[in-house]
Protein backbone atom coordinates (compact mmCIF):
# COMPACT_ATOMS: atom_id res chain seq x y z
CA UNK A 1 0.00 0.00 0.00
CA UNK A 2 1.19 3.15 -1.10
CA UNK A 3 1.74 6.59 1.70
CA UNK A 4 -0.79 7.77 -0.18
CA UNK A 5 -3.36 5.66 0.08
CA UNK A 6 -2.80 4.86 3.58
CA UNK A 7 -3.51 8.63 4.24
CA UNK A 8 -6.40 9.51 2.13
CA UNK A 9 -7.96 6.29 4.40
CA UNK A 10 -7.39 8.00 7.07
CA UNK A 11 -9.46 10.86 6.04
CA UNK A 12 -11.59 9.96 4.47
CA UNK A 13 -12.77 6.02 6.40
CA UNK A 14 -14.33 8.20 9.64
CA UNK A 15 -16.66 10.01 7.16
CA UNK A 16 -17.60 7.22 5.39
CA UNK A 17 -18.77 5.35 8.70
CA UNK A 18 -20.51 8.24 9.59
CA UNK A 19 -22.65 7.94 6.70
CA UNK A 20 -22.99 4.08 6.60
CA UNK A 21 -23.89 4.80 10.72
CA UNK A 22 -26.28 7.45 9.82
CA UNK A 23 -27.54 4.92 7.24
CA UNK A 24 -27.69 2.54 9.35
CA UNK A 25 -29.78 4.55 12.23
CA UNK A 26 -32.20 5.60 9.44
CA UNK A 27 -32.89 2.16 8.11
CA UNK A 28 -31.57 3.27 4.61
CA UNK A 29 -30.49 -0.49 3.50
CA UNK A 30 -29.80 0.09 -0.31
CA UNK A 31 -27.47 3.17 0.01
CA UNK A 32 -25.85 2.01 2.94
CA UNK A 33 -25.12 -1.28 1.05
CA UNK A 34 -23.42 1.07 -1.72
CA UNK A 35 -21.48 3.00 0.73
CA UNK A 36 -20.56 -0.30 2.79
CA UNK A 37 -19.02 -1.42 -0.48
CA UNK A 38 -17.08 1.59 -1.56
CA UNK A 39 -15.91 1.97 2.36
CA UNK A 40 -14.44 -1.99 1.44
CA UNK A 41 -12.82 -0.51 -1.74
CA UNK A 42 -11.00 2.37 0.30
CA UNK A 43 -9.73 -0.21 2.35
CA UNK A 44 -8.35 -2.60 0.05
CA UNK A 45 -7.06 0.52 -2.13
CA UNK A 46 -3.02 0.68 -2.27
CA UNK A 47 -2.52 2.92 -5.09
CA UNK A 48 -3.68 6.48 -6.25
CA UNK A 49 -5.38 4.97 -9.55
CA UNK A 50 -7.63 2.40 -6.88
CA UNK A 51 -8.42 5.74 -4.72
CA UNK A 52 -9.22 7.75 -7.97
CA UNK A 53 -11.78 5.26 -9.42
CA UNK A 54 -12.92 4.89 -6.18
CA UNK A 55 -14.00 8.57 -5.96
CA UNK A 56 -15.47 8.27 -9.98
CA UNK A 57 -17.89 5.81 -8.88
CA UNK A 58 -18.61 7.80 -5.62
CA UNK A 59 -19.75 10.45 -7.59
CA UNK A 60 -22.61 8.48 -9.12
CA UNK A 61 -24.14 8.74 -5.47
CA UNK A 62 -26.15 11.42 -6.92
CA UNK A 63 -27.56 9.13 -9.83
CA UNK A 64 -28.40 6.03 -8.02
CA UNK A 65 -31.99 7.44 -6.70
CA UNK A 66 -31.36 7.12 -2.96
CA UNK A 67 -33.62 9.05 -1.15
CA UNK A 68 -32.08 10.73 2.09
CA UNK A 69 -33.40 11.92 5.15
CA UNK A 70 -31.31 15.78 6.17
CA UNK A 71 -29.06 13.90 8.55
CA UNK A 72 -28.20 11.12 5.91
CA UNK A 73 -27.70 13.94 3.30
CA UNK A 74 -25.40 16.23 5.48
CA UNK A 75 -23.12 13.03 5.80
CA UNK A 76 -23.40 11.99 2.46
CA UNK A 77 -22.56 16.08 1.33
CA UNK A 78 -19.70 15.73 3.97
CA UNK A 79 -18.07 12.72 2.48
CA UNK A 80 -18.72 13.92 -1.19
CA UNK A 81 -16.98 17.15 -0.45
CA UNK A 82 -14.14 15.60 1.08
CA UNK A 83 -13.39 13.48 -1.84
CA UNK A 84 -13.86 16.51 -3.99
CA UNK A 85 -11.03 18.29 -2.33
CA UNK A 86 -9.32 15.43 -2.14
CA UNK A 87 -9.67 14.53 -5.74
CA UNK A 88 -8.95 18.37 -7.36
CA UNK A 89 -5.57 17.87 -4.93
CA UNK A 90 -4.32 14.84 -6.84
CA UNK A 91 -5.10 15.98 -10.38
CA UNK A 92 -3.49 19.44 -10.18
CA UNK A 93 -0.45 20.34 -12.03
CA UNK A 94 2.71 19.60 -10.20
CA UNK A 95 4.64 22.03 -12.71
CA UNK A 96 4.55 25.75 -11.33
CA UNK A 97 5.20 29.17 -13.51
CA UNK A 98 8.30 30.54 -13.65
Amino acid sequence: MSDFAAVIRNQVDPLFQTVIDTLDAGGNAYPMAFFTALKIRLNDASDEVEVLNLFIELSTTAFQGFVFSPDEAAAVDQLLEACEQISHMMTAADDRPH
